[in-house]
Order: structure tokens, then sequence, then C-alpha cells
């Protein structure tokens, strides 16, 4: 099979998910070749900055106070038609600029970990405008009509729940393979927890709660739900990751001042893999990436405030897999932290048992290899073929 020489992954900056996705895969692509060149391009800051940076705007600012409005959108978006007028416009979104990024970078293969540059990408191969084999990543456990396009040559997805989803509109299932959701290989790595619990002076015999705010800290009510945490009457140790929202970092650490339960606040913090390995419990939002990677860690989660549209279907997937727990509201998050640290942890200790039957953690190494295949199938005959087989073919 031929190494792969290029490869150019494109992703966006609409929250982490998509951009840690790519990087994940780069890093098994290096991996597995050293010689490999990655490019990771952040597709609608290329194509159009000021875009990229309204859109970007309106879209953490909806879902943190309008998520039923995005939710609206997401679903009345989900199964528009590949030739609607919104679906045509979107796949003209840069266009020209991928068409001659592809003439001048002439990369082996493109792998899409966001919907838009996969529909463009589409558009390109209908029109003869490259050759070039692409493939798609779908970040979340969700089925979505801004991911599915007629000519990508292969979706890379988390679980058969998305397969079958894209069977039913129409992917052949030759096009698919279950991969899980890539991460970056901290979360995978056999980790010390009784150093990292010397590292952060956490004790031992308590148990740990981990609750995330989410990357741009969009938790809308994290300040309450903290406080009711913080002093609650179950025992615990309490850590918290505000993400970059710095005004909800200091209000946090307000709070923390005086508390019945020891407390550590943190604000965007590149250790989010430690803090998992001692948890007992995440409270999260469902951002596909952050549940992958609790999954990989064998960490139980109570989901709380997940975005209208992919993040409650990854929501409805991870509750049916009895991994998690969804809380409606503040007093349901403190009941069910109460339930689950109740007995020694035991239902914890369940789901813990659970999530190993669903995680998936070769998801960047199987991508990484699934590209090469795509490659593999997308050259001629005779370009695949060792000298000696080339001189058997010939004779």
């Amino acid at each position: 099979m031929p190494k792969l020489g290029r490869v150019l992954i494109l992703s966006a900056s609409y929250g982490e998910g998509h951009q840690q996705a790519a990087l994940a895969v780069q890093d098994a692509l290096i991996g597995e070749n050293p010689d490999v060149e990655v490019k990771i391009i952040d597709y609608m800051r290329m194509v159009h900055p000021i875009i990229n940076s309204v859109a970007r705007y309106c879209y953490l600012k909806s879902v943190r106070f309008a998520p039923a409005l995005y939710g609206l959108f997401y679903k009345g978006t989900s199964r528009i038609s590949p030739e609607s007028l919104l679906q045509r416009r979107l796949n003209h979104l840069g266009y020209d600029d991928l068409a001659e990024f592809l003439d001048d970078y002439k990369p082996d293969v493109v792998l899409s970990t966001f919907p838009t540059p996969a529909g463009v990408m589409s558009l390109l191969k209908k029109r003869n405008l490259t050759t070039v084999p692409d493939a798609t990543v779908i970040t979340d456990h969700a089925i979505h009509s801004q991911w599915i396009h007629p000519y990508t040559d292969r979706y890379f997805v988390g679980s058969e729940r998305v397969k079958k989803g894209l069977i039913l509109r129409g992917i052949a299932e030759d096009r698919i393979q279950i991969t899980g959701i890539p991460i970056r290989t901290n979360f995978l790595a056999s980790m010390d927890r009784k150093t990292i619990r010397l590292k952060f002076g956490l004790d031992e015999s308590m148990p740990t709660l981990l609750m995330m705010a989410g990357s741009s800290g969009n938790m809308g009510d994290a300040a309450q739900i903290c406080e009711l945490l913080f002093n609650s009457s179950t025992k615990m140790q309490v850590l918290v990751v505000c993400g970059r929202n710095e005004k909800l970092h200091k209000e946090i650490k307000a709070i923390a001042t005086h508390t019945t339960n020891p407390v550590w606040v943190f604000g965007f913090t590149r250790e989010v893999h430690e803090l998992m390995a001692v948890s007992d419990l995440i409270i999260t939002k469902a951002g596909g990436l952050t549940v992958s990677e609790a999954l990989a860690m064998e960490l139980p989660m109570l989901l709380y405030r997940p975005i209208p549209g992919q993040e409650t279907q990854n929501a409805s997937y991870l509750v049916r897999s009895r991994v998690a727990v969804f809380a409606r509201n503040r007093n349901q998050v403190g009941a069910y932290v109460e339930r689950l640290f109740r007995d020694n942890g035991a239902r914890l200790q369940k789901m813990r048992a659970n999530t190993v039957t669903i995680r998936k953690t070769t998801a960047a190494l199987d991508i990484a290899k699934g590209l090469s295949t795509v490659y593999y199938h997308s050259t001629p005959t005779m370009m695949a073929l060792t000298d000696d087989e080339l001189v058997v073919k010939e004779s």
C-alpha cells in the first residue's frame, strides 16, 4: 500500500471539538509515518475571515443565550436536500479558494472534521475540478444533512447509530467506517492517579467531582450549580474548569472562598486528562469530543444543558448506553450527585464498566489507516504494485 505524502485536514474553530479531532488525526498520521506532511486549515477563517468571525460569534451567543432557537435551526436544516438553495450556497463558500489551494498544495487525500468544507469538496469533485480523494469525520453521535454529500469517499463515524443513520440517508455501507471519535493520546495514556492526586492536593479518601463549563465557559447557570455543589451535604471534592470565560472564572473563584466542600477552580487548562483521571464523575454538556474523552477514561457522566441538536443526540446515545444520566434542572443535578455517590458509588461502578463496551480508544489511528486505504483505492492499480509485482504483471 502506498504511503501518504501529504494530507490536508479542513477544520473550524466553532468550539474546540473540530480542531481537537483534527489534531488527534494529525498525531496518529505522523505516528504511523513520520515522513508524512499534514496541514490543518481552519477552513472558514481561510476562505472568509469576516464571515467566520461573525458566524462564530453568533454560534457561541446563540448556544448560550438562545439554545432553543439554535435547536430549531438545527432541526430545520437536518434534512435539507443537497440541491436546496441553502446547501448549494454553503457548497460554494470558499469554492474557488479551495480549488486553488488543492491545485497548489496537491494533497494525496483531504479529511474534513467540519461539514462545510466536506460539501465544497463534494461539489468540486462533481464538477471534475479535483480528483483528490476525501473523507469526513463526523464528530458527534448525530445525523445531520450538513455532513452528507454524494462525492465523499469515506465517512468515519463514532458509533453504529450514526452508521445506520447514514445508510438510511442513502450512503452505501462500504463508504462508512465505525472508528469512534478521534481524541488526543494524552487521554489514552496510562496515568498514575496517586501521583496526580498529590500534584493537585486531593484527598484520596473523598469522591471527586469534575465540572466542565464548556471550552468557552458557556454553561449558562454554571455559577449557581457550583454554589449548590460547593455547599452540598454530600461529602466530595469539586474540580471546576471554566474554559476561556474569564468572567465566569472570577465569579466561581469568589464563590469558592467559603464552601462546605473543598474546591479547585481552573480557567482554560491543558490538564483536563489529569483531572478526568482522578475524578469519579463528570458534569458536562455533551460535546462529541468531551464525551469521547470521558469514555476513554472510563468516566461516568452527568449531562446538563446539552446544546439542542447534536449534543442532545449525543446525550440520548450515552444515556441509552448507561454510561450517563441526564439532569434537566439544577435540582436534578444535586439529586443525581447525591444518588450516584451513595453506597460508595455502587451505581457509578456499573456506569464505569459500561463505558468499556462503547468506548473506541483507537479512533485516531483507525482513521489514519483508513485514509491510507482511501488513497490506495483512488490510485491506478500499477501505482499500488511493488517492483517485483510489476515485473510479474508486465510479463
